[in-house]
């Protein structure tokens, strides 16, 4: 009888699941689509009694559909969005999960990095109005009943969903890194500044590494799920370590591009000076021990894509809506006839920090089309992803590996390798390589590999893969289109105020 891993990734814009066996084949890959709630004070957040519905409507589907038996699955582990607040209550109160995305709590962030300089040394991070312990404080103020009647905050979505498994409260080191209140060296939190501010040490999660088994899935879980009663649950990582393992991205150098919803470029590093901290720029803990991964994130990447697709095709809700915009990429030359497109619809984080920023298009003329729009709005994705390469000094004399649900485009693909002058590598199944990325640490607890490096020879650098070569013309085009593309925020900075 086969052996499965299953993984579940709670995602911005869906939840995933999946089983892997032995061989980290795929089977039973299902998406569930969430909401996400937006207010009129920045205010973005879903509800995680959803991704519990997502996740037992997945785990109910393998078992009628595939007739998968539930003893079959050995382990359970995760990947989720990172940098949350999703408060569980004592009284059993449903209350909404504050993404990453929230931008509300400004004033504590200015009043952390003011008062709590330090913070910055300790954890690696700079603290912004996204950071989980500026939430806390907000809440703390402006939502004192709630923070009273929560019995733990949890800072990743899969956390809930472990939680719902096991009644265990955990976070991993990865997520723990974004949440402004770990010490990213030792990875525990820095429970003395933390007493300082006036944080409730009672409500944090504790701290597991990804492969650690942390609980068995309860008898109440496995009546709701159909998973076997006493499933060993493992800690799981955020979305960004599982993504980074998926990318085959274990040793020092190692980068690659992620294009989901938002999106980020990435590379591995040694354990290094956190004084050196650039503005903007996460450093994280990577699932092996004694790494860290130097991140610099977008928030305008997939959720820009879609936007487009709505606003030029009517619709973004099936397949044949992506597909009419893929060939309108194709009907515009490179360049778009002129017109670029800054993709600063959500404000934005890298290579600026600015949430008044917006989007706009630039050189419209009386011959402009459609399909330049169409084009010029991957080509703006694509200059801001190099402003990143060029913000980490990835080294640019091999090819960079691009995994996520964006790189289903192939126009997107081509168009990258042609801004950055690299080969862009793209794995099959590459929208699931986060999902197998956080199975290495099932693998490494079943002992089918020995560690990460190990999971990565074997099963994400041999994997088949599709690579994109710069065109030579397009990319000294694109030279020329990206030095007015720089200019453009500098440009729009007094209309932003």
């Amino acid at each position: 009888m086969l052996e499965y891993v299953a993984i579940f990734d709670i995602g911005t814009s869906a939840v995933k699941g999946v089983l892997i066996n032995q061989q980290a084949e795929i089977k039973g890959e299902y998406s569930v689509p969430v909401t996400t709630h937006f207010g009129e004070n920045r205010e973005v957040e879903q509800n995680p009694t959803e991704w519990w519905q997502a996740v037992k409507k997945i785990a109910q589907t393998w078992w009628n559909d595939l007739s998968i038996d539930p003893k079959q699955v050995s382990m359970i582990s995760f990947s989720g969005q990172m940098e949350d607040v999703i408060p569980v209550s004592k009284n059993n109160q449903k209350h909404r999960a504050i993404l990453y995305s929230d931008t509300r709590a400004k004033g504590e962030a200015v009043f952390l990095h003011e008062k709590f300089p330090e913070l910055t040394k300790k954890t690696g991070n700079s603290i912004k109005p996204s950071s989980p312990i500026a939430k806390l404080l907000w809440l703390e103020k402006y939502k004192k009943n709630l923070y009273e009647d929560t019995l733990c905050f949890l800072f990743n979505a899969k956390d809930f969903i472990i939680y719902q498994l096991t009644n265990k409260f955990v976070t991993d080191p990865i997520a723990g890194a974004t949440t402004g209140m770990m010490n990213l060296l030792e990875r525990q939190w820095v429970w003395d500044l933390l007493e300082k501010i006036g944080i409730d040490l009672d409500k944090l999660p504790n701290l597991c590494q990804p492969e650690e088994i942390v609980g068995y899935v309860s008898a109440h879980a496995s009546a709701e799920t159909g998973f076997s009663e006493s499933t060993p649950v493992l800690c799981g990582s955020g979305d960004a370590g599982a993504s980074t393992i998926g990318a085959g991205a274990v040793k020092e150098g190692d980068s690659y591009f992620y294009i989901g919803t938002t999106g980020w470029v990435a590379v591995v590093k040694e354990q290094e000076d956190l004084e050196s901290s650039m503005n903007g720029v996460f450093h994280l803990a990577h699932l092996p021990q004694k790494s860290t991964i130097t991140i610099a994130p977008l928030l305008n990447v997939g959720n820009v894509h879609h936007w487009a697709v709505e606003t030029f095709i009517g619709s973004a809700e099936s397949d044949a809506s992506f597909v009419a915009y893929e060939e309108l990429i194709n009907d515009a030359s490179p360049g778009s006839n002129g017109v670029l497109f800054l993709p600063y619809l959500n404000g934005e984080r890298n290579p600026i920090s600015d949430s008044e920023a917006r989007g706009a298009f630039w050189g419209i003329g009386p011959n402009t089309k459609k399909s330049d729009f169409t084009r010029a709005v991957i080509e703006g994705i694509c200059f801001s992803l190099k402003q990143l390469i060029e913000l980490l000094d990835i080294d640019e004399s091999k090819s960079i590996t691009l995994i996520g649900g964006g790189a289903k485009s192939a126009s997107w693909c081509q168009i990258l390798a042609d801004c950055i002058g690299v080969p862009v590598r793209v794995p099959a199944e590459s929208e699931f390589m986060p999902a197998i990325g956080a199975a290495s640490s099932g693998f490494i607890r079943l002992g089918w590999v020995k560690d990460y490096q190990e999971f990565s020879d074997r099963f994400i650098t041999t994997n088949d893969a599709k690579v994109y070569r710069p065109d030579d013309e397009n990319y000294n085009l694109y030279q020329i289109m990206y030095q007015q593309y720089v200019k453009l925020y500098p440009s729009l900075t007094e209309i932003y105020r």
